[in-house]
């Protein structure tokens, strides 16, 4: 299945994913898992790199068992490429194993990290080989776009076929191509948003990509916020991404990744402005790691931070309609 979106080029803009099983809700929510900056490879002729890598998978299945998640959303810097010999591939299906373990189907965006490796190592390859998996969500976005993380997914009703939330991916770059979101990615984004609501009815719908525009910082400064903002979050040529995000609707959570020791979530008209927990012992920090947890409801969108230790940290509701927050 395809979608043609016209914004002055023809663009396809692929849907269809290597699962046989479209993404559903069960018992009226979807409840999805964010792993952020994993950074597997980081050093691998050292005995710390495995190390690390071993308790990244350990957060992964902790999460996984507390959690028992619908979904999984990798958000980029899942390896970090650059001190990576020649097996980006194999690292990458060890990233995937907590998921094949637990049965849970995921999709990835990369980040400024992934595609450096030596052999087998760029974002085309590394998406085709995520592709082979029956659980994996990935798609291959417009190749007219920067980048190639560049899609969405509908999530269907239970037992039904009708669409009841949609997920973003954008691809911000960085590694092998510069970080950035380009005008052409945010016009996409805004028309496959509207033809998406002509087609699926005001669904609630996220949003996700790597690297977070300077925006998030200057709200989290002057809003309503969860957890902390430690990393100045720098420059990011991505003009007109955030006046968009504000634009759509029914948009009700954007969440990101890239800076390991933020871990915010900040409210602005109907919509959470996130940062996700550093996930992987890969990366620099010394926090504690976690997940951040999404879960898509009827009239309301549910994020709470689940730790390694399985205690959750800043709930937060958002209920559509009125948008109402409450914190618990």
């Amino acid at each position: 299945m395809f979608l043609n979106v016209l914004y002055g080029v023809y663009v396809v803009v692929f849907i269809c994913s290597t699962s046989g099983e479209p993404l559903r809700f069960k018992d009226g929510k979807f409840k999805i898992a964010q792993f952020t900056d994993l950074h597997y490879g980081e050093d691998e002729f050292t005995p710390w790199g495995p190390i690390q890598d071993k308790n990244s998978n350990h957060v992964m299945h902790s999460v996984l068992t507390a959690e028992k998640p619908d979904f999984v959303l990798f958000t980029g810097d899942t390896l970090t490429g650059n001190n990576i010999g020649s097996n980006a591939t194999e690292y990458w299906k060890y990233v995937l194993s907590p998921c094949l373990q637990h049965d849970t189907p995921w999709a990835h965006v990369f980040g400024n990290h992934d595609d450096l490796s030596a052999e087998h190592g760029d974002r085309d390859t590394l998406m085709k080989y995520d592709q082979t998996f029956n659980l994996s969500h990935s798609v291959r976005g417009p190749r007219d776009l920067f980048g190639v993380s560049n899609y969405f997914l509908p999530i269907y009703g239970e037992g039904s076929d009708r669409v009841e939330a949609v997920i973003y991916m954008l691809d911000s770059g960085g590694g092998q191509i510069e970080e950035q979101v380009t005008p052409d990615q945010i016009t996409w984004l805004y028309h496959t948003y509207h033809v998406n609501m002509q087609e699926y009815g005001p669904v609630p719908s996220i949003l996700t990509f790597h690297i977070p525009p300077p925006e998030f910082e200057d709200l989290f400064n002057t809003g309503q916020c969860t957890g902390y903002l430690n990393n100045t979050v720098l420059p990011l040529p991505s003009e007109g991404l955030y006046k968009t995000i504000l634009s759509l609707p029914n948009l009700h959570l954007v969440t990101t990744g890239h800076y390991h020791e933020n871990d915010y979530c900040c409210s602005t008209e109907n919509k959470l402005l996130c940062q996700g927990r550093h996930s992987g012992y890969g990366g620099y920090s010394d926090i504690a790691r976690g997940s951040r947890i999404i879960q898509l409801e009827k009239d309301k969108l549910q994020t709470w931070i689940r730790m390694e230790n399985r205690n959750i940290v800043d709930h937060i509701i958002l209920k559509y309609h009125n948008f109402a927050i409450q914190e618990s």
